[in-house]
């Protein structure tokens, strides 16, 4: 029996494959190992996990808790969330309206999940994540890139971001730190 593919699934993109593929081709042609940036396993990069975290991971599990957690996040966790947006950034946020998810990828897919309906577009920096534009386009909206200025450390270019602000727009995406350039604004 054959499975069909939804059109939506079969358009669905991911350029950090599509690099891999050409960087191994590369690799082999030329001799030469690159470096591999792509996926974001920091233990590759001898970035250890800090002592810290380990101990408190132990504790947690010898306590028994290491199971599922509430799928909008513990609560501890949201109250300390909402707590540092208010001392930090001066931002009142309810917790109840703050939904821990397991990384960035999975918070920019309900975002773009919830807000993006066909023919809608998303402003997102210029140069992106590339799950950023592939979640745009899987929920049936345009990316659109604004430009960030690499001699001014990748800041979004305002004049630009202005520009390309139409009536089609649902969002405009400033993600910070900026991936893949890892600006701060």
């Amino acid at each position: 029996m054959k499975l069909d593919i939804t059109s939506r699934a079969a358009d669905l993109r991911y350029a950090i494959r599509d690099i891999v593929v050409a960087a191994k081709e590369y690799e082999r042609e030329k001799g030469k190992k690159p470096l591999y940036l792509n996926i974001g396993d920091p233990l590759k990069y001898d970035w250890d996990t800090p002592d810290f975290m380990i101990k408190a991971l132990h504790e947690a599990s010898a306590k028994g808790r290491n199971g599922y957690s509430p799928s909008e996040g513990e609560d501890e966790l949201r109250n300390a969330a909402a707590e540092k947006e208010k001392r930090v950034n001066g931002i009142d946020i309810d917790p109840e309206r703050i939904i821990v998810t397991a990384g960035v990828s999975e918070a920019i897919q309900f975002l773009t999940g919830s807000l993006i309906s066909e023919g809608s577009e998303f402003l997102v920096p210029g140069p992106a994540y590339p799950p950023y534009i592939s979640f745009i386009g899987y929920f049936g909206g345009k990316p659109v890139t604004y430009r960030t200025i690499e001699e001014e450390g990748w800041i979004p270019d305002v004049d630009d971001l202005r520009e390309k602000v139409t009536d089609r727009t649902k969002g405009i995406l400033v993600i910070n730190p900026n991936n893949p350039t890892g600006a701060v604004y």
